[in-house]
């Protein structure tokens, strides 16, 4: 009888062992999933900036004048345009300018922003481009077009 009770004993250890990891195992899975909806819910707030119409002008000598119409949609935090960039097609750096001091633009409004920027001299117009802005935040906003005269 003794060598029955000793082997019950170390079953009842063992089952304490397992159910003590198990718990464990539920705990990490339920905090990780509670950290796992915070990291969710804070990237909803991401900037959603549109730019919903723009133009690259150039009276020739390499100075390009960009306009760019921007909306910030209601679900979307105030944010600001710190750098803007005229891009070609393929993606390389045509011009840029940093900007210093931009506007606010709140949830649900809208903004005209310009700049001025100087570039490569040969540029024919009608050539495809990209006006990048980048954000406070560092959200980048595209918008393609094509270069136009000034003149026109």
């Amino acid at each position: 009888m003794r060598s029955r009770r000793s082997i019950s004993d170390i079953v009842a250890v063992v089952l304490l062992i397992v159910i003590a990891i198990a718990a464990a195992v539920i705990i990490y899975m339920w905090l990780s999933g509670l950290i796992g909806s915070v990291h969710t819910s804070t990237s909803s707030m991401q900037v959603k900036l549109e730019i919903t119409g723009g133009n690259v002008t150039t009276t020739g000598g390499g100075q390009y004048t960009v306009y760019a119409a921007l909306y910030n949609p209601p679900d979307s935090p105030s944010t600001s345009i710190t750098l803007g960039e005229v891009e070609f097609a393929n993606g390389t750096l045509m011009c840029s300018q940093s900007i210093s001091t931009s506007s606010t633009i709140p949830p649900g409004g809208s903004a005209i922003f310009n700049f001025t920027c100087t570039g490569p001299k040969n540029v024919p117009v009608g050539t495809p481009v990209e006006i990048v802005l980048v954000t406070s935040q560092g959200t980048q906003v595209t918008y393609s077009t094509s270069i136009v005269s000034a003149s026109s």
